[in-house]
């Protein structure tokens, strides 16, 4: 058409983050319609888990360092309620829009793999932060005090939910429907949390071939470095742990990266 001026391209910076922006909205309001289970759900569990050990245990309850069962438990309770929402959060998104065909939407905005990775794990980070405090304040009613090192506290609970939001985008990647999702959380996501310290101490695991076992396990040194963090305790020096935690999580997400991008199992 004479006159007409050419269309207009809409150019992006070395991030585009207004589709970064967009993308964590979008997971922040689909988490929000679910508030009561997704926030204050993990915080009742925890709540449950410790009443249960707690009377369960009574008077009989071991002292550990000179810190009661529960000051022990509270630490661990709540970086296990953050490390498995970091992971549902990733995982159940990216397998309901792959198995919807909505993903094909998101492949085909102008974005690239890292900034897709950016909005999913930044969504993550702000829904299991706030799970995180939730269940903090909750085990606050039961005794549970002020970080010893607030700082270590960020570093251990920031690496815990960037390793399992990763791992969440990675097996919902590798998965062809929901039952095969549901087996890597049920069978081995929870297990190894399980496994972690997150209800006993390092100490009261077998010497030899066990214990060698649990200690190859990363998630211990989260557990354990965010407890070291919240009582002033470990069973792992506390800057090994950190070392192992920030790696771990680094490694997860260049991962993720890698099997995002290659468009194994989410490109037609």
């Amino acid at each position: 058409m004479a006159g007409a001026s050419p269309p207009r391209v809409r150019r992006f910076g070395p991030v585009n983050w207004l589709g970064v922006a967009s993308l964590l909205k979008r997971e922040m309001m689909r988490e929000w319609r679910f508030f009561g289970v997704a926030i204050l759900g993990p915080a009742l569990q925890a709540s449950l888990f410790a009443a249960v050990f707690t009377l369960a245990a009574g008077e009989a309850a071991p002292t550990l360092g000179g810190l009661s069962f529960f000051q022990f438990l509270a630490p661990g309770l709540v970086i296990a309620a953050v490390m498995q929402r970091a992971f549902e959060c990733t995982a159940y998104t990216l397998m309901f829009d792959k198995l919807e065909a909505a993903l094909q939407d998101l492949l085909g905005a102008p974005m690239t793999a890292a900034e897709l990775l950016a909005g999913w794990i930044a969504s993550a980070l702000a829904i299991s932060s706030a799970i995180g405090l939730t269940v903090a304040l909750a085990m606050a009613l039961f005794g549970l005090g002020w970080p010893a090192h607030p700082l270590a506290a960020l570093w251990f609970a920031g690496s815990a939910i960037l390793l399992f939001a990763a791992l969440g985008v990675i097996a919902a990647i590798l998965s062809e429907k929901w039952d095969g999702l549901s087996g890597k959380e049920t069978f081995v996501l929870v297990p190894l949390i399980f496994l972690s310290g997150t209800f006993f101490p390092l100490e009261a695991t077998p010497e030899g071939l066990w214990r060698t076992l649990f200690q190859a396990n990363p998630i211990l040194y989260l557990v354990d470095g965010f407890r070291y963090a919240m009582i002033g305790q470990a069973s792992v020096d506390p800057w090994r742990a950190g070392a192992v935690a920030g790696g771990a999580a680094v490694s997860a997400i260049l991962a993720a990266h890698a099997l995002f991008r290659s468009g194994y199992k989410i490109k037609p």
